[in-house]
């Protein structure tokens, strides 16, 4: 048995099998390797051109040619660049990549984000831009008005309205913010803020180039449900006196009906004889 294995591994059929499963072999590997250099675009590379700006259609036209795939891999919203267009992508421009490969694109988004108005007032200028620019939305214009406090914001609008905080608003819109500039030389009648609410004080406050200071509460005011019906019953400067333009009046607030109704019309008149307000 073993002299017929012996000479059967010398044998002429024996090296012939091994020489053929040899050849066969190499002849697998070898178109192997050729299907796998047609595959790949006989090992050309693409340079890859600048997409930005560019629409997906056209990107698609370029990949489509040069048989690659593209993905968007994020979309995000940039003011001034049209919807839909290519902002970023890698691989970068200019980089070689061989064909069947895949290409990731950042795309400008055909709708904004909307987030909420934060609240960029009552603070200095430049917190309040760090406020905005932390929240997506920038500076568009700043406007100036006669205010104690120089270069402190009181107020924020929104295509020339006062917008909110907490107010749906688009990412990376433009927003004006009104900055004090000092107390004004010029003087005019302090408001009559008597008898109305904190928000509507502030506002006729500020249609007349003043502003709410200190905001003080009588013990009849326990909660926030009482701070938002509550009624001014008292003001400094008084009604009737005259301050320079960007003064701030403090206000007292109560909830007592009685208080309220026996506002003392007596001593208001009595201070508007009295003289003006002076700072």
């Amino acid at each position: 048995m073993k002299s017929t294995l012996g000479q059967f591994l010398i044998s002429r059929i024996f090296w012939k099998n091994v020489l053929i499963a040899l050849l066969i072999t190499i002849g697998l590997v070898i178109l192997v390797q050729i299907s796998l250099f047609f595959y790949t675009g006989h090992g050309k590379k693409i340079r890859l051109p600048d997409f930005s700006g560019m629409t997906l259609i056209q990107a698609d036209k370029f990949c489509s040619q040069n048989h690659i795939y593209w993905l968007i891999q994020d979309s995000t919203h940039v003011s001034g660049k049209p919807r839909g267009t290519i902002l970023d992508q890698f691989p970068d421009p200019g980089a070689f990549i061989k064909k069947n490969r895949k290409i990731f694109l950042v795309i400008n988004a055909l709708q904004p984000e909307i987030i909420k108005m934060p609240r960029a007032f009552d603070m200095p200028y430049r917190q309040a831009e760090r406020v905005l620019t932390s929240a997506g939305l920038v500076v568009e214009r700043t406007e100036y008005v006669p205010y104690f406090a120089p270069t402190y914001v009181i107020e924020q609008k929104y295509n020339g309205t006062t917008i909110a905080p907490g107010s749906p608003i688009a990412k990376g819109s433009g927003i004006t913010l009104v900055i004090g500039q000092g107390l004004s030389n010029e003087r005019s009648l302090v408001p009559n803020l008597l008898g109305i609410g904190k928000e509507t004080a502030r506002i006729i406050s500020m249609n007349n180039f003043f502003y709410l200071g200190g905001v003080m509460y009588d013990s009849t005011v326990v909660n926030s449900d009482d701070s938002a019906r509550a009624k001014i019953f008292k003001q400094y400067p008084n009604v009737g006196n005259q301050a320079r333009l960007g003064t701030s009046i403090d206000i007292w607030l109560s909830v007592d009906s009685l208080r309220l109704m026996q506002l003392d019309s007596a001593a208001l008149q009595q201070d508007t004889l009295t003289g003006d307000f002076h700072l």
